[in-house]
């Protein structure tokens, strides 16, 4: 039986726009899930006037927001505006309340291009890939030269969006250019599986073998190749399609009726196509 949970609060008529996740909220309760969620997002930023104002004027939270008035005027930290109105809300008990104090306290430290890569790590990390790519590319643009293990962590990350994105050229690009900077075995492997799943097997083999200093690493990429094969032949979309030939196969070899199989291919093919659109309008 699940819990129930009463608002605190009116429920807003305007949202309040949160600009680190990039979605409206309405609520008090929204705005603390929120908070603990996506907690490795907040910094001092979230110390303002305009945050206090929308539970004032919008949830009728005056009493909160009178304290967050004076949190904010006494140049209060982060970790103190978030915890105010976590205990206000009563949603967590102390332990979460004082691991997301921590985690802020913590993260007080970063610099900015620091804090530039947690806000595009999250985004990829939500599957947000045309954000991501924005990010990094921001961050890249910008770091000193000396920041050498960041771009290197940054650009293996924007291999990781390219790659998922199907965009192997450009992902083996940074997976080579994040190993050259670091020595990361991570990034040589993934280096080599873009290389595999872009260049024709001839070519890769032919590759791979002029450089037998990373014998050991191709070896786990075949390895790790070979799983996800098998793994994809346990799908239920593998399965579809094996069903979908022999149906072909069947009508073919009797009737002759193959439409069935192509308005199945047809809609199989729509599902993806549109999956993909979702994520590069994201």
């Amino acid at each position: 039986m699940s819990r129930m949970i009463l608002g605190t609060g009116s429920y807003a008529e305007i949202p309040y726009f949160f600009e680190k996740t990039y979605v409206n909220l309405y609520s008090l309760e929204e705005l603390c899930y929120c908070f603990v969620e996506n907690v490795e997002l907040l910094d001092q930023e979230i110390v303002n006037d305009k945050l206090a104002r929308w539970l004032d004027e919008q949830c009728g939270l005056q009493t909160l927001a009178h304290a967050l008035y004076a949190l904010v005027n006494q140049r209060g930290s982060a970790s103190a505006y978030v915890g105010m109105i976590l205990e206000y809300a009563g949603l967590y008990p102390a332990e979460t309340i004082s691991h997301v104090e921590a985690v802020i306290r913590n993260s007080a430290g970063l610099n900015s291009y620091e804090r530039q890569k947690v806000k595009a790590d999250y985004m990829l990390q939500n599957k947000r890939y045309m954000l991501a790519l924005d990010r990094y590319d921001e961050l890249l643009s910008g770091l000193p030269s000396g920041e050498t293990e960041l771009r290197s962590r940054a650009l293996h990350n924007r291999g990781v969006v390219y790659a998922r994105l199907f965009l192997f050229e450009r992902a083996k690009e940074d997976f080579l250019e994040a190993y050259r900077l670091s020595d990361s075995s991570e990034s040589l492997k993934q280096y080599l599986t873009a290389r595999r799943m872009q260049d024709k097997e001839g070519d890769y083999v032919d590759y791979v073998a002029g450089h037998p200093e990373w014998h050991e690493e191709s070896l786990q990429v075949e390895q790790a190749v070979e799983q996800a094969a098998g793994e994809y032949d346990m799908t239920d979309e593998n399965r579809m399609l094996f069903t979908l030939r022999v149906c072909k196969e069947e009508g073919s070899s009797t009737a002759g009726n193959t439409t069935p199989y192509y308005e199945e291919i047809e809609k199989l093919t729509n599902a993806l196509k549109d999956n993909y659109r979702e994520i590069m309008e994201r």
